[in-house]
């Protein structure tokens, strides 16, 4: 997404100074292109504002911001939405291949099976993952308590009990909350999973098992994709890979089916 620098600009809209707005305003109105003197001229900003600006936007320097700059200028024909969005989801996909350990995840399906009981911790859009965990593993048999409000996680972890289990979702993986109910949990016997993007989370030395997700990059993070698909995409993963070594499982599936669809007749 280096290509569009519009969108680059707004994906660090709220680390920059004021100054550095000044300028990002500039770019964002598309006005001419200008050299670096003639820019801090009209700007009234000093040269080293303007550099400062473009490596706080993930560019080497102010050259490769006139570049981009030019690039996205010059674009006769926007690409339909559909093709940006499919795109990006195609670039998660394949993070989220590359991140796969088979080794890590046949030992959380293990686990899920060996456990009636889930308690599944996520906070904001992480919990939301959470019910979609809850509703595919629901339906083996399993009891999943998705909790998402700090309070609520701290007590669940003090009154969980050995034969349960935890499964912790956090995609940046640097939640105190989180890392404070995990350790309450972890000398009890409880064994622990967690799902992150982020490999140098703190929360990793209180887990058993680490799914690693894929990260949502700057562009990706300003809205046009919800932020809990690479999360999801891991649960996805966990969930063909526990049928696949559980085919037993797909009996209870089919009942679970059988039951819903009595339901939805009457």
């Amino acid at each position: 997404m280096k290509d569009d620098i519009f969108i680059l600009i707004e994906s660090h809209r709220l680390e920059l100074t004021y100054v550095e707005e000044i300028i990002a305003n500039y770019f964002i109105s598309k006005k001419a292109p200008l050299n670096i003197d003639k820019l801090a001229q009209t700007l009234v900003v000093s040269k080293a504002s303007i550099t400062r600006f473009a490596k706080k936007i993930g560019l080497d320097n102010y050259k490769e911001l006139m570049f981009l700059y030019n690039l996205s200028l010059d674009k006769k024909e926007e690409p339909s939405i559909s093709s940006v969005v499919t795109a990006i989801y195609h670039a998660l996909a394949t993070r989220s291949d590359n991140t796969y350990s088979e080794v890590e995840v046949d030992k959380l399906c293990a686990l899920i099976k060996e456990h009636n009981i889930i308690h599944f911790f996520g906070k904001g859009f992480n919990s939301y993952t959470g019910a979609d965990f809850s509703f595919k593993f629901s339906r083996f048999g399993k009891y999943v308590r998705v909790i998402s409000e700090e309070k609520s996680i701290l007590m669940s972890a003090e009154f969980a009990r050995e034969g349960e289990m935890i499964i912790v979702a956090s995609l940046r993986g640097v939640d105190n909350n989180l890392l404070e109910a995990m350790m309450i949990t972890k000398g009890k016997n409880i064994p622990i999973a967690l799902i992150t993007s982020n490999p140098n989370s703190h929360l990793i030395k209180q887990a058993d098992i680490t799914l690693i997700s894929a990260g949502l990059t700057h562009e990706e993070s300003t809205g046009n994709i919800s932020p809990q698909i690479p999360i999801l995409i891991q649960l996805d993963i966990l969930y063909e890979r526990y049928l696949h070594l559980f085919s037993d499982s797909v009996k209870k599936w089919i009942k679970s089916e059988e039951i819903l669809h009595k339901n939805k007749k009457g």
